[in-house]
């Protein structure tokens, strides 16, 4: 589903996490389909980090993703670009898995390894939409109607820079997964003047990037289709941050890949984290050079295959008095438990994934005792998801360097409730579109959550549900309502996907 909805729903039952990627295919741009977000010079070269959001054990199963591209009048979208992402060079940096095109019915299919994927549609003409996608499930994605931002780009001295490029990223917190730009491309223009025409309906941060400069990020926007925004971008060369990698006894480690994100205040609730600025790879002595930081808040991170992620935050603020950074490459903490039906029993083949910026997505599955284990953990509060079926249960976990944290995770409890609704745009039905529930579990302080799929006349149902109130959201799009269950009783909602200038204001969870 859309950003600004998923955010604005789960906020309502508790403080979690959007996960959003977003990709664009542009004739003549740099995007996620054509130029994979990989490290700096020679930092790719070492191949020792592990892609985790791949199932271990299934690399080999090439399940499809498969659904429908729409538009917001309901019609089906022929020749959009579909791009699956992964996390395969470091737990914050995506690149891409698999790309194709709808075909004349609208409809694509994905042959990719098992695990959990970023995906993003988009086509001329249209705004870009996304969602996040498990191998072998139904993902329909709807685009809307495209708003416009005309800006230009200037250096320190307010002369235009010529030779740019633009790419439009998704205002996600520092605790959601890395998000690829939902607009990518690359510019030469005399004045530093450039348009950007297909953009999401949710809040987007526009960043400017050139050849020997920091780069440059703008304030988080929401532009409506039709409306025409100006902006302004000022690039300045930035800092060189510094440092060193090491294991616990101080020793050097070669071949640690290096990143420097932003984190962009964006109010009381947690900062924005903001693309990999710089990246680089240390040296035989430990060392790395990341240069044109930008002045600010910035996340250094550094990943192996043999530790768990390491990140320190430093303040930039002036480029002549900055210390080294000091990476210490450790082990982490581990996760273990046991996963269980909504009976308490435990169950076999559940999904787990575990979900925090550092870790992009890490999967496993459960063995035939429901058992299951996460291994190279950093430190800190991680999100850990256990999915059977349509069913999905949220928790918070506390990850301790050194130590193994023991956490069975329970599929949401049943009840005898249930919701039925239906999903149109522009008057027509739409099929294959996933619809999430969720609803807060005051008996664990969890998120319950529910996907079913709509069918060929937009009808979707979900059965057995506990009493309470849920949010009822489209996925891809910001379309969403408030619905209260009550035991043995059907609750109804119609869900009518439309552009956001139509929509007026986001639905509330009910009392």
């Amino acid at each position: 589903m859309a950003l600004g909805l998923l955010s604005a729903t789960l906020a309502g039952v508790a403080v979690f996490l959007a996960f959003r990627s977003r990709g664009e295919q542009t004739a003549g741009a740099r995007t996620p389909a054509t130029e994979a977000r990989t490290p700096a010079a020679g930092a790719g070269k070492h191949g020792r980090y592990r892609n985790r959001t791949l199932v271990r054990g299934a690399a080999e199963a090439r399940p499809t993703i498969s659904g429908h591209v729409y538009a917001t009048d309901g019609g089906t979208v022929a020749g959009a670009t579909v791009v699956a992402m992964a996390f395969e060079v470091a737990g914050n940096v995506l690149s891409t898995a698999g790309s194709t095109k709808s075909d004349d019915s609208g409809r694509f299919e994905l042959a990719l390894p098992e695990g959990t994927y970023q995906l993003n549609a988009s086509v001329e003409g249209y705004g870009a939409t996304s969602a996040t996608a498990h191998s072998g499930q139904t993902v329909s994605l709807v685009l809307p109607r495209s708003g416009v931002i005309e800006g230009r780009v200037l250096d320190e001295r307010g002369e235009p820079v010529r030779r740019f490029s633009i790419d439009v990223l998704s205002a996600v917190t520092e605790d959601d997964p890395a998000a690829p730009p939902l607009f990518s491309r690359a510019f030469d223009s005399p004045d530093g003047s450039f348009r950007i025409d297909q953009l999401a309906s949710w809040e987007i941060v526009v960043r400017a990037t050139a050849a020997d400069h920091a780069p440059a990020f703008s304030p988080p926007v929401t532009v409506a289709p039709r409306d025409v925004q100006k902006l302004e971008l000022t690039l300045s060369k930035g800092c060189t941050l510094t440092g060193h990698a090491v294991d616990p006894s101080g020793a050097p480690l070669f071949g640690v890949f290096v990143d420097a994100e932003s984190l962009v205040a964006a109010g009381q609730m947690s900062n924005l984290a903001l693309e990999a600025a710089a990246q680089a790879q240390t040296e035989s002595d430990g060392s790395f050079l990341l240069p044109n930081v930008p002045k600010g808040r910035i996340a250094v991170r550094g990943y192996d295959g043999a530790n768990a992620v390491s990140t320190v935050n430093v303040d930039v603020s002036d480029c002549n008095n900055l210390q080294p950074v000091k990476l210490v490459m450790s082990p982490g903490g581990s996760l273990s438990g046991v996963a269980r039906g909504a009976d308490g029993e435990p169950l076999a083949g559940a999904r787990l994934t575990l979900v925090h910026r550092p870790i992009g997505f890490v999967n496993a599955v459960s063995d035939a005792n429901g058992r299951f284990r996460f291994d190279q953990l950093p430190a800190g509060a991680v999100r850990l998801m256990v999915q059977h079926a349509e069913r999905v249960k949220v928790v918070d976990v506390s990850i301790e360097e050194g130590k193994e944290t023991e956490q069975d995770v329970a599929l949401p409890p049943g009840g005898d409730g249930e919701i039925r609704g239906r999903v149109t745009a522009g008057g027509r039905p739409l099929q294959g579109v996933r619809v999430m529930l969720a609803t807060p579990l005051p008996s664990d302080r969890s998120i319950g959550l529910y996907y079913p799929v709509t069918a060929e006349d937009g009808s979707f149902r979900a059965s057995s549900l506990p009493p309470g109130g849920y949010m009822v959201s489209v996925e891809t799009t910001i379309t969403g309502a408030g619905v209260r269950v009550k035991p043995g009783e059907v609750a109804t909602v119609e869900l009518r996907v439309a552009d956001p200038s139509s929509t007026g204001k986001e639905a509330a969870l009910p009392e």
